[in-house]
């Protein structure tokens, strides 16, 4: 450890002000004088009631009193920055410069920190008032609170510098991720499996792209893909950026790699669980229909394309019954299974279940609301013994289903 961290450590212990702590060391060795301890004294009270005034009113002796302290802490916040906790520094600091510089010094500590970037995202930040940012941290006596914030933002600001970068390996311009606010490490990181395991010409364009690249990864063994992932080249990427490709590569050796374990889990649920982690553009509406053939070609094989409640609710209906599953059916078929539900009972948990094994994943959560609100008409309707010549029955599901009327 450098003398110069060490001693920032120990101020940091130091429970009072480090203005106090470098003021006290500075006249017990001579190097702040008597004329000088005269001019704080008499520039402190100046700053108090500008800054009074600048956040309430130096009127009031509550205010006042919270001035005292917000002068000191930006006094203190200043001289322990800039001295990294070395309180002979301080002390000339403090010989060499007025009060009010050292906390006007504080202050543009604290707007420089307001101006660095909050949150990891690509998008174009829409901040606060930076006067009600002063207000607040201008108030905050511990060291580490500033620092631990400094720290995060500084990392924000070079993941979304690192983010841009990588967009431009994806095809993506930095206005377009702009206007997407896209996260800056969800870039990095689709950028990296792309590089790994897509090839020359691989894209993350939609989620169909995304769920073709995962179905190749997963098709790979365990060991071929760690493999794949040390085999990395970062030579070309800019070298403030290694660190933070290290961390991502290494999140995705141990979080999703190991993921791919499980032969079981279907594509579709694979995809789901890890897409929130990648960039993905909102995939157009006419790339459903192939994103829900190559994740669940059960669901793609017995819809047959259709995604209208009607044609839905039918086939659910199909399956709760045992029967062959359809998107329509002619209205002796469904008097069929409405006898079938009063003989034998409305076996609706069949389609729910079918619903969590075969539908795609992301869909699943509204086909199950759907079905549900169905099921709570359909027992009014379809087990109703007093509707004898089946008619009442018959209009519940032409009005929620594709029944298709006899010629009569």
């Amino acid at each position: 450890m450098s003398e110069i961290s060490s001693n920032f450590e120990l101020a940091v212990l130091d429970q009072r002000p480090f203005f106090e702590t470098a003021l006290r060391y500075g006249v017990q060795r001579a190097i702040l004088t008597s004329s000088k301890i005269a001019a704080i004294e008499t520039e402190a009270p100046k700053g108090m009631v500008q800054i009074a005034e600048a956040f309430g009113s130096k009127y009031l002796r509550p205010e006042i009193e919270l001035a005292r302290k917000r002068i000191v802490n930006l006094a203190s916040l200043y001289l322990l920055e800039t001295s990294g906790g070395d309180l002979e520094i301080a002390a000339k600091l403090m010989r060499d410069n007025t009060f009010l510089t050292l906390s006007r010094g504080g202050s543009g500590l604290l707007k420089a920190l307001f101006a660095m970037p909050e949150y990891a995202l690509l998008g174009r930040e829409v901040k606060g008032k930076v006067e009600d940012f002063l207000e607040a941290w201008s108030l905050r006596e511990k060291p580490a609170d500033y620092r631990q914030a400094l720290e995060h933002r500084q990392q924000n600001a070079l993941e979304i510098e690192a983010g841009f970068w990588f967009g431009e390996v994806l095809g993506l311009s930095r206005s377009y991720l702009q206007d997407e606010d896209a996260e800056a490490v969800g870039i990095v990181r689709s950028a990296l499996l792309v590089t790994v395991f897509g090839g020359e010409d691989g894209s993350l364009e939609n989620q169909v792209e995304f769920a073709t690249l995962v179905d190749a990864i997963r098709s790979l063994t365990p060991a071929e893909r760690v493999q794949a992932m040390e085999m990395l080249d970062i030579s070309e990427v800019p070298q403030q950026f290694h660190p933070l490709v290290n961390r991502i590569v290494q999140e995705i050796c141990e979080h999703d790699l190991p993921l791919f374990k499980d032969k079981k889990t279907s594509l579709d649920k694979l995809v789901f669980s890890l897409k929130d982690r990648y960039y993905l553009r909102d995939h157009e509406i006419e790339d459903t229909s192939a994103y829900d053939a190559l994740v669940s070609k059960e669901w793609t094989r017995l819809t047959k394309g259709k995604t209208d409640v009607d044609s839905l609710m039918t086939l659910f209906v199909c399956i709760a019954a045992g029967v062959a599953p359809k998107t329509s059916l002619p209205e002796k078929s469904a008097k069929s299974i409405v006898k079938k539900f009063r003989e034998q009972g409305f076996t609706h948990e069949l389609a729910t279940q079918w619903i969590n094994t075969a539908a795609p994943h992301e869909k699943q959560e509204g086909l199950l609301e759907d079905w549900n609100n169905f099921i709570e008409e359909a027992n009014n309707y379809l087990m109703d013994d007093w509707d004898s010549n089946y008619s009442g029955a018959l209009r519940f599901l032409s009005l929620h289903c594709h029944i298709e009327r006899a010629v009569r």
